[in-house]
């Protein structure tokens, strides 16, 4: 039987002969049929071979925050057993794993600022499950400080004594009230001679610092200072939209923030939108330079209310770029709410003033002091409410707005404490949040530090408790 081929099981031919080129093409074919049905396979007997690859299908994930808005670069893994698929969403939100085991797939979504979740999805053999995820945004205790409205400092040489209100919020933006002196520690603060701002003691026209410690180790005092009635107010919204924010705020932190003040808008109350930037080195991307300001005030209670707001909000994330003209655009926005003609006789007014930097167009320090005591001179009974995020704001311009203007210093050392922040000033524009007034004394090194000097600058380090941890308040205070 010269043309024979002989299969044993899922072994070796045992026996080939071929007599023409015909016959040896159907050997052949035979031998891969055989090798096939026995799972392919390398070096011949009982299990040998690789097992054949299983069954596969792909996962579309689509991820967005809580109001809807695309989550770009979030980090997806899809895992079915002890194999795995991974990739980041697009600008869309968007991301198509491909070859992904057949089963239940446990779905693991993280991106920083945000909490991460997992979840699952079916993976079907040869078809595409399409999975929508939507991630919080993560959250953390913050604060901010405001002058003091008790008793004014007290310079004896080298020492001084005085008091500054601080606000502590917790991750919900609910005020924390259960602190004591303890709680609160005034750092010590080591003049930087690599910077030309001083970082201690300010004089004016000076360069001049002085490092100073407490005398203390926490402080002397803290009282709770209740908020009062809540108040209605009109308050404009000024978002720095310059190219920096794309590096210090990549998700956007600050314009979700923004819809948090708006939808807590009370009955009464009025918001306005605004944005700003200015070509230098880059184009600025907003639509009217150095100032956008998208009318008109909207309220919660109308049908014109603040919400309409949120497309606007939306829009911004793709609109960064320039340099930070913050005075040259406080002080348009500042006429603008000032005169208009639309809102209640008699009503508070402010400007919530957003920045991750400091003002790029003004000079240096000497020329932007006096340029921010023009804009603070001219704000009209304007309160100013500032708020930094990232340590390359400029402190002392910041809480220099706020304190002479009878406004708060709001500042957030990373994103995750922005949305409390904002939801916090709503309460601080009508005056009803409650409030720490702390006592510190302090020592200079310098026997002279207090002469002629115009303010103190420090940190706060607070202890908010079990679950809000610990977190840095910025601040200024006045030298008598």
């Amino acid at each position: 039987m010269g043309n024979r081929v002989s299969v044993e099981g899922c072994g070796r031919m045992s026996g080939l002969s071929v007599a023409s080129r015909s016959l040896r093409l159907i050997a052949l074919a035979a031998l891969a049929a055989v090798v096939t049905a026995c799972g392919g396979g390398g070096g011949g007997g009982d299990g040998g071979g690789n097992p054949p690859p299983p069954d596969t299908g792909s996962l579309r994930v689509t991820v967005t925050d809580t109001s809807g808005v695309s989550v770009n670069d979030a980090d997806v893994r899809a895992t079915v057993g002890s194999a795995s698929k991974s990739g980041s969403t697009d600008a869309a939100g968007v991301v198509l794993l491909s070859g992904v085991n057949v089963g239940t797939a446990s779905v693991e979504v993280s991106r920083s600022t945000f909490v991460s979740q997992t979840v699952s999805a079916t993976i079907t053999a040869d078809q595409t499950t399409d999975l929508a995820v939507e991630l919080v945004r993560a959250t953390s205790a913050a604060g901010g400080s405001l002058t003091s409205r008790g008793a004014g400092p007290v310079v004896v040489g080298n020492n001084m004594t005085f008091e500054i209100e601080v606000i502590v919020v917790d991750s919900d933006s609910q005020p924390i009230t259960n602190l004591t002196a303890a709680d609160f520690v005034l750092n010590a603060c080591v003049e930087d001679t690599n910077t030309a701002r001083a970082d201690c003691v300010i004089k004016q026209d000076i360069a001049f610092d002085s490092a100073y410690s407490s005398t203390t180790a926490t402080a002397q005092l803290a009282v709770v200072v209740p908020g009062g009635a809540a108040q209605p107010y009109a308050a404009g919204l000024l978002l720095d939209q310059s190219r920096s924010i794309s590096g210090s705020d990549p998700t956007g932190a600050r314009l979700f923030s923004a819809k948090a003040f708006l939808d807590g808008l009370g009955g009464g109350d009025h918001a306005l939108l605004a944005a700003f930037a200015k070509d230098d080195t880059t184009a600025a991307e907003i639509p009217t330079q150095p100032l956008t300001v998208y009318p008109p005030f909207r309220d919660a209670t109308t049908a014109d209310d603040a919400p309409s707001y949120y497309d606007t909000l939306d829009s911004l994330a793709d609109l960064v770029g320039g340099g930070t003209p913050l005075y040259e655009s406080l002080d348009l926005l500042r006429d603008e709410v000032l005169n208009d003609a639309t809102l209640p006789a008699g009503i508070a007014k402010a400007i919530v003033l957003f920045t991750d930097g400091e003002d790029t167009f003004c000079g240096g320090p000497n020329t932007c002091r006096t340029r921010r005591n023009t804009s603070i001179q001219n704000a009209g009974g304007l309160r100013f409410f500032t708020i930094g995020l990232s340590t390359a704001i400029d402190f002392e311009a910041m809480a220099d707005l706020a304190n002479k203007s009878g406004g708060a210093f709001l500042f957030a050392n990373s994103a995750e404490q922005l949305i409390p922040l904002y939801g916090t000033v709503g309460e601080l524009l009508s005056l009803s949040l409650p409030t720490y007034r702390l006592t510190f004394s302090v020592d200079a090194d310098d026997p002279n530090a207090f002469v002629n000097a115009i303010a103190l600058r420090g940190r706060v380090t607070v202890d908010a408790g079990t679950g809000s941890g610990t977190f840095e308040v910025p601040f200024i205070v006045g030298v008598p």
